[in-house]
Formats: structure tokens, C-alpha cells, sequence
């Protein structure tokens, strides 16, 4: 059965990464989308709701520190630990369009960075429940552009929720 799920994760790869490699305009929209996605634009996305409301901005910046600290180690040790490697370098047909940040596949740092972004502006900020699609299409997007199979984006969006949720445990308490 694990063939099966590693041969039909290779065919979503390649099928998916065929669509950004053969057209200029779906190549440049997934690639701002995974631009938006890079951990570090949380500080990018703090400042703009420091700017809308500074009380709230402040805790959403708080918020993501924890969050962004318990993430990292966690990330690290899994991606280190797992090793896969990424869906171009055993797959001649899928072409890697965009530099990836480090050696390993799994899990998708840009999925949880951007699942945790998108809870915590969520858990502040009525009204912007749509917002919820991004860490989808982050994932996405990853997967379009030949980096990571749809399983490290799945679990690396499971790894965001999880790394929010204990971050909401303890802003909770301080």
C-alpha cells in the first residue's frame, strides 16, 4: 500500500509541476504565493497590523513568537530526522523551479508558516475567514513548483495548527 501512496504522490508532482513549468502566468502566481508563505514575512505581516491596530498587532506579534519558537525546533528535528528527499531529485520529469531552502522534503515549512500566520491574524481579525485558503494554496504551490510532495504540505499545515495551538495555550497564560 506505502508504493502506491509514493507512486500516486509522484504522479500529483508531476502532473502538478508540469502546469507551472509549461506556462509563465501559473509559474509567477504560485511563486508570489510561496514568496508570501517564507516564515519571516510574519514580521512583514506584524508591522501592517501593528499599523491597523496597535494593541492587536502587538499581540499578534507576541503570538507568533511563541508560536514561530516552537515551531522552528520542531521543524528541524523532523525534517532532519525523515530526510525525504525532495520530489526532483529522484524524478528526473520534475523540474525544480524554485531554490528550496535547505537539502530535505518533509515537511513543508512554507505550509506551517503560513497555516500559523493565517490562524493567528484569524483569531484576532473578524471577518477575513477566507484568508483560510492561503496555507492551501502555500501548499500548493510548493508541490507546483517541484519542491515537495502533497504530503509534506499536508503535514506540514498539521504541524502549523499544532504549533498555533499550543502557541495559544501559552499566550493564553502570559
Amino acid at each position: 500500500m506505502n508504493k502506491i501512496l509514493e507512486k500516486l504522490e509522484v504522479i500529483i508532482s508531476y502532473r502538478s509541476n508540469r502546469l507551472a513549468s509549461s506556462n509563465k502566468i501559473v509559474f509567477y502566481l504560485f511563486r508570489i504565493i510561496t514568496f508570501t508563505a517564507e516564515w519571516w514575512m510574519f514580521l512583514f505581516y506584524g508591522l501592517i497590523l501593528l499599523l491597523i491596530n496597535k494593541v492587536v498587532g502587538y499581540e499578534c506579534i507576541k503570538m507568533g513568537l511563541i508560536a514561530y519558537s516552537i515551531h522552528y525546533p520542531i521543524y528541524y528535528v523532523i525534517k532532519n530526522n525523515v530526510k525525504r528527499q525532495r520530489p526532483f531529485v529522484n524524478n528526473l520529469n520534475i523540474k525544480c523551479l524554485v531554490a528550496p531552502p535547505d537539502k530535505y522534503s518533509f515537511p513543508s515549512g512554507h505550509s506551517s508558516a503560513s497555516t500559523i500566520s493565517t490562524l493567528i491574524i484569524l483569531f484576532f481579525f473578524s471577518g477575513m475567514e477566507l484568508l483560510i485558503i492561503w496555507p492551501v494554496l502555500a501548499g500548493l504551490s510548493r508541490v507546483i513548483l517541484g519542491v515537495h510532495f502533497i504530503s509534506d504540505a499536508l503535514f506540514g499545515i498539521f504541524l502549523g495548527y499544532i504549533c498555533f495551538y499550543i502557541s495559544y495555550i501559552i499566550w493564553s497564560v502570559i
